[in-house]
């Protein structure tokens, strides 16, 4: 499922990727998937993020890899920060370097959209209750993270414009369980290939504990937390986020002045 830019209704569609082209969906996707027989090429298509989140909420300390890589303690609950939706951009969207930071990080991350509101979930009834799966890049001003030689200002870090690229899709019918995840910059592997089942709390568990601290509505973004292998981004770079079953998201680095 594809969020994308329609010129002659000027207006934004949801539609299904088959193959070379996107077919627009007749109702919005948290309602019902019918396709129309209006269709147009994948190719000549912008294509935008895709969902529209009253909030994402921000999974970490969640791959015992980068637990090791970092030196930090397993934790006993799912840890979670919200960015704010502005920070959202759509697949070929350029990420902006702001001024306020020297240290730009990826963190190419799996990342889950929600189809119904959850309230108090179990995690038995998550899976009915997703969308579904897309690619995301959790990017962060690491040395605004670390103000003071501590790890508490995360929402500063994570929350300017632009530090949420998703997409290109959503996958509707995955297994999370088992998805290889790796990140690109200028061709060059940097965030090696990692499975999501490295992760200590899968989706099902994370999702139904963040249900019963919030309300979750149609739309929202989830992310599972950073693989290990994060590391640093430039201006002028291009960055792909590839996953097992879902896709490649693309963007790129520009300078904020």
């Amino acid at each position: 499922m594809a969020r994308y830019w329609d010129p002659t209704a000027n207006a934004a569609r949801y539609g299904i990727v088959e193959g070379e082209i996107i077919r627009e969906l007749a109702d919005h996707p948290y309602r019902k998937i019918t396709k129309t027989d209006n269709a147009r090429p994948l190719a000549a298509t912008q294509l935008l993020a895709p969902c529209e989140p009253t909030k994402i909420i921000a999974g970490g300390a969640n791959y015992r890899g980068h637990l090791a890589e970092v030196g930090l303690p397993m934790p006993t609950v799912p840890v979670f920060f919200l960015k704010p939706p502005t920070t959202l951009i759509g697949p070929d969207q350029p990420v902006i370097y702001p001024p306020e930071t020297k240290k730009l990080e990826y963190e190419g991350e799996l990342a889950v959209v929600v189809k119904s509101p959850m309230r108090n979930t179990p995690p038995g009834d998550v899976l009915n209750n997703l969308l579904g799966y897309t690619c995301v890049n959790d990017v962060t001003a690491r040395d605004i993270q670390v103000i003071g030689g501590n790890l508490l200002h995360l929402c500063h870090s994570k929350s300017f414009d632009t530090f949420c690229p998703t997409g290109p899709w959503v996958e509707t019918d995955l297994d999370a369980h088992s998805l290889d995840i790796e990140l690109r910059i200028n061709g060059e592997v940097r965030q090696r290939k990692t499975n999501t089942s490295d992760m200590i709390f899968p989706v099902e568990e994370m999702v139904s504990y963040f249900s019963r601290v919030m309300t979750l509505l149609p739309g929202d973004l989830i992310l599972t937390g950073a693989p290990p292998g994060i590391g640093g981004m430039k201006v002028g770079d291009n960055v792909e986020v590839v996953i097992e079953g879902i896709g490649t998201l693309r963007h790129s680095i520009v300078s904020g002045g």
